[in-house]
């Protein structure tokens, strides 16, 4: 019920988001820690790749700590025992890229757009999640534009899903920066 109501908050304009700078790294390891417990039961490597050992961004750390543990989530739900995801983080112009990818079921390509719909969920999926409400990835992609960025998603049925968006870096654009002055 939570998600609906945060999902209808920012559909209506009502969540406002508490903009700071924060490490996207750090954040990385803390999601990865939460959802440890559920990454030894299926025995899944877990590959972090960090382009830069901080990268600092400016976003609303609690919104976009609800994306990528939302994100590593169905990454583990949707991947075999045995499999592998990976977060990759790199620097792009005044953007961080933030990659999560999986090994897993992947998505058939006839249902990437509706994905992001509420309550969607693809066949495959409806007989593995049981619990899932199909709230997530719209909340998912409801934070990353309310950001102003983008994010977008590449799967392959039987060879797994991955999942990309940017957040601005810390230190604002230059057009930002020629405002301030």
């Amino acid at each position: 019920m939570t998600d609906l109501l945060d999902l209808a908050k920012m559909e209506s304009g009502e969540m406002k988001l508490n903009i700071t700078d924060f490490d996207i790294n750090e954040l990385i390891r803390k999601c990865v820690i939460k959802l440890e417990t559920l990454i030894l039961e299926k025995d899944l490597a877990v590959d972090a790749v960090f382009e830069e050992e901080d990268l600092m961004v400016s976003a609303d750390p609690d919104a976009i700590e609800r994306v990528v543990y939302n994100l590593m989530h169905n990454a583990i739900k949707f991947t075999p025992a045995g499999g592998k995801i990976s977060v990759t983080t790199r620097s792009i112009k005044d953007a961080a890229e933030i990659t999560i990818r999986d090994t897993g079921i992947g998505i058939e390509e006839s249902e990437l757009g509706m994905i992001w719909d509420r309550f969607y969920k693809s066949d495959k999926s409806r007989s593995r999640d049981k619990t899932g409400t199909g709230l997530g990835l719209a909340i998912v992609r409801n934070i990353i534009n309310e950001h102003g960025q983008r994010i977008s998603v590449r799967s392959r049925l039987g060879e797994g899903t991955a999942f990309t968006f940017t957040l601005a870096k810390a230190g604002g654009s230059p057009a930002d920066k020629a405002d301030k002055q």
